[in-house]
């Protein structure tokens, strides 16, 4: 039986960052992180050093292993790769856990988001139906189970694997293998972006046509005040939160 924690990280490079120090504080005997299958060769590959890190990231460019855009996601998984060659070095075991063909959906799904939200920015009007048909293909993929059921046969000792905000999703199957499962989130608080909770509500079957066409309003202001007028997703995100910090002061006020 293995000790399986499930972290999950919210999609910020702050976040991750927190995830890998976390990581490097503890002794982990096997490590999941939240790549394709199809990474597992050359992530080896550069953990054990025999190519570097500017090796990998120009073969998963060349051989187009990340779908577009693939500086995102570099820019938001660089604090863990950075500490894969530590990990090995640790004998730590490193898996890509990973569906391959849902993590490409979860990519596209993320590419119509981001066209749904400029139509809005553009028009003004919102497709509600359209929305929910998008969200609802991201949170229903089926890879669930088996990729819990690769993390169940895999785990020995002491295990975490790197999840995003659905990582809770994992538990019950993974504790099928009789595996001792904990959750936690690496933020002890975390304020979720509007498209965060659309997908939280959509999932837990709460979400009223009044409360997603709210919501879409409000990520793509997000998208139009923050993420366009900044140099990445960390900044726009925490430029936004004290906005909001600010307006519930004066609210309060």
């Amino acid at each position: 039986m293995a000790e399986v924690c499930i972290l999950m990280v919210p999609s910020l490079r702050s976040s991750m960052a927190k995830a890998t120090s976390l990581i490097m504080e503890a002794d982990y005997d096997t490590v999941f992180v939240n790549f394709p299958h199809n990474l597992q060769s050359i992530v080896l590959s550069y953990a054990s050093e025999r190519i570097s890190f500017r090796d990998f990231v120009n073969m998963v460019k060349s051989e187009r292993l990340i779908p577009e855009p693939v500086n995102m996601w570099l820019y938001l998984n660089q604090p863990i790769l950075e500490s894969l060659p530590l990990l090995q070095k640790r004998n730590a075991r490193i898996f890509c856990y990973r569906d391959v063909d849902d993590f490409h959906l979860s990519m596209e799904n993320a590419s119509k988001i981001a066209n749904l939200t400029l139509k809005v920015n553009v028009t003004g009007k919102v497709d509600v139906e359209e929305w929910i048909k998008t969200i609802r293909q991201a949170v229903n993929l089926s890879s669930v189970d088996l990729e819990a059921e690769f993390i169940g046969c895999k785990a020995e000792g002491k295990s975490i694997c790197v999840t995003d905000l659905f990582g809770w999703k994992l538990v019950k199957r993974i504790k099928e293998f009789g595996h001792r499962v904990s959750v936690r989130c690496v933020e002890k608080l975390y304020y979720m972006k509007p498209v965060e909770t659309l997908e939280i509500l959509l999932e837990r079957g709460k979400l009223t046509p009044q409360d997603a066409e709210q919501l879409i309003r409000e990520h793509a202001k997000f998208v139009r005040d923050y993420v366009l007028s900044t140099e990445n997703i960390d900044e726009a995100y925490f430029s936004w939160l004290g906005k909001r910090k600010i307006l519930g002061q004066n609210a309060k006020a």
